[in-house]
């Protein structure tokens, strides 16, 4: 009735099938059912739950690596000879043809939360359709309207993204790689903690976190923030972005993902008592995972982007005169009211906007810019 398909760290491990789950038999008492076998049955459902997110971190783990192996293969790739065109470069595809394999043999392997894949039943031959002969195109009005001149803003707001957006890609990659090892240090300190778990002491220094961002953040915020100084013309040798913006930034990208983690490090520890340390252990790693995927994959690249736009307006801000007339310019994408009332007319640096900051960004999410007006 047993299924030799533990995780790999544990090849001889017992995992029920989901039948065996659905459709178990228990011994009957004469109060009710046998205690020690539903125990011993429900620890078995744990340890096939703990065995798919093992499975599931190692998932995860090997598709950072993929992204590493993929980025120094075009890291390696060299210009192209003549004539080549767009030919793929055969290390990527072989890259490619490697991680189709595994995501197959993936989804091929029976898990408790999923069957095995079901054989497609083929599908009856299609019926040949004739297509309608496409009318002919009617010809251009000679009068149309020619498309509309960027504004002066939409100028400026190119020539932000032009600089940020080249940052963007990268910077995501190597976070994702600082947010798993995080979350593996995380776990480990949970495990080490045993029955005894305090969620003050499993999250990392508040400033040694900050500034193992920093270090991550650092390149990019200071090309984002001298890209902002440029744009006003107050170029310099040194540009790099001033160490209290660093750390501000670096703190304020990590603060929600401290306090989801604590609330729900606090959660879990409250819904004891558990049975034993190793059960604990296991709902925290479920919910420690599940938080970080949801960073991972929901909040990282908005949080970055933010972060990048944040440098390179208080460059721009950095890098106007003293006493310069600045006006606020609105991000098509992201206005709010604040934005338009911080909009409405230019102020001196060194005051304040209509709504109390002295430059952008107003709010998470905030994607505005500050410029010199002309004299």
């Amino acid at each position: 009735m047993m299924d030799k398909a533990g995780p790999a760290d544990a090849p001889d491990a017992t995992r029920l099938s989901p039948g065996e789950i659905a459709y178990h038999d228990f011994t009957h008492a004469p109060d009710g059912l046998n205690d020690d076998e539903v125990r011993v049955f429900l620890g078995q459902i744990a340890d096939v739950v703990s065995a798919g997110r093992d499975r599931e971190l190692r998932l995860e783990e090997r598709v950072l690596e993929l992204e590493a192996e993929l980025d120094e293969v075009r890291g390696q790739g060299g210009p192209a000879p003549p004539g080549a065109g767009d030919a793929p470069d055969p290390r990527a595809q072989a890259l490619f043809a490697r991680l189709r394999a595994e995501d197959a043999a993936s989804a091929a392997e029976p898990t408790p939360d999923k069957p095995p894949k079901a054989t497609p039943v083929a599908e009856p031959p299609a019926v040949a359709v004739t297509e309608p002969e496409p009318a002919p195109a009617e010809p251009e009005a000679d009068d149309a309207e020619p498309e509309a001149e960027p504004s002066a803003d939409d100028v400026v707001r190119a020539r932000r993204d032009e600089i940020l957006e080249p940052l963007i890609g990268e910077l995501v990659r190597a976070a994702k790689r600082v947010l798993q090892d995080e979350q593996n240090l995380l776990l480990d300190g949970a495990r080490r903690a045993r029955a005894r778990v305090e969620p003050d002491r499993l999250l990392p220094d508040l400033v040694e976190h900050r500034d193992a961002w920093v270090t991550l953040l650092a390149p990019a915020l200071d090309a984002a923030y001298s890209g902002g100084r440029a744009a006003v013309g107050r170029p310099q040798k040194s540009a790099d972005a001033p160490e209290r913006v660093r750390n501000d930034l670096a703190a304020a990208l990590i603060a929600p993902l401290r306090e989801r983690l604590s609330t729900t490090l606090t959660s879990v520890i409250a819904e004891g008592p558990y049975e034993s340390s190793v059960e604990l252990h296991r709902e925290l790693a479920s919910a420690v995972s599940a938080r970080y995927r949801e960073w991972r994959a929901a909040d990282l690249e908005i949080r970055l982007g933010d972060a990048l736009a944040a440098a390179y307006a208080r460059g721009s801000y950095d890098g106007a005169p003293s006493g310069a007339s600045l006006r606020w310019v609105v991000d098509v994408g992201q206005r709010c009211p604040d934005c338009e009332d911080n909009s409405l007319e230019p102020t001196m640096k060194g005051q304040s906007f209509p709504t109390g900051q002295p430059h952008p960004p107003a709010h998470p999410g905030c994607r505005c810019l500050v410029v010199v007006v002309d004299a």
